[in-house]
């Protein structure tokens, strides 16, 4: 029995993606940027302590306005928390890059949360328990006091209309 095969099916065998990435042309270049921030991101993140890797992300290499030749890192944080934990290593970090040949001649840190990352530093708001919006009495009594005391002012205003919601 002869079996047919239709000649769509008769193609040589694919090429691995990688090959026709790596062929010249903006994709190449787009490639080899990528492994380059890659490559640069883990070096930064082994550099980093334990705790500080959580939520940072390497954001690119930029050439700075002012200096041509500089070249400046510019590292994103999840949060304003990581951000301030980073900018206080940055001066170490920079050094170590520095050390093992690296151009980087400055680091940046900026904040820029991911909404739509659900990573180990997103928490969700704290729900506080609604409490009966009164206060107690001896409160009442020494913030009517207080109020007594001052002379016209915003202040006084401001403790008067606070005093008349809780009554």
């Amino acid at each position: 029995m002869r079996r047919f095969t239709h000649h769509a099916l008769q193609t040589p065998a694919a090429k691995p993606l990688n090959d026709w990435l790596a062929k010249a042309g903006p994709v190449s270049t787009l490639m080899q940027t990528a492994r380059q921030l890659s490559v640069l991101e883990a070096e930064v993140l082994a550099l980093l302590p334990a705790g500080m890797r959580d939520g940072l992300a390497v954001a690119g290499v930029k050439r700075d306005a002012t200096d041509p030749s500089a070249q400046v890192l510019l590292l994103l944080a999840a949060h304003g928390a990581a951000a301030a934990r980073v900018r206080q290593v940055v001066p170490t970090l920079l050094a170590r890059l520095q050390q093992r040949g690296s151009h980087i001649t400055a680091i940046r840190v900026r904040v820029q949360p991911e909404v739509s990352r659900h990573a180990d530093w997103e928490v969700e708001p704290v729900q506080r328990q609604r409490t009966g919006g009164r206060m107690t009495p001896t409160g009442l009594a020494n913030l009517d006091q207080l109020a007594r005391s001052l002379p016209d002012s915003p202040l006084r205003d401001a403790l008067n209309t606070l005093l008349a919601h809780h009554r």
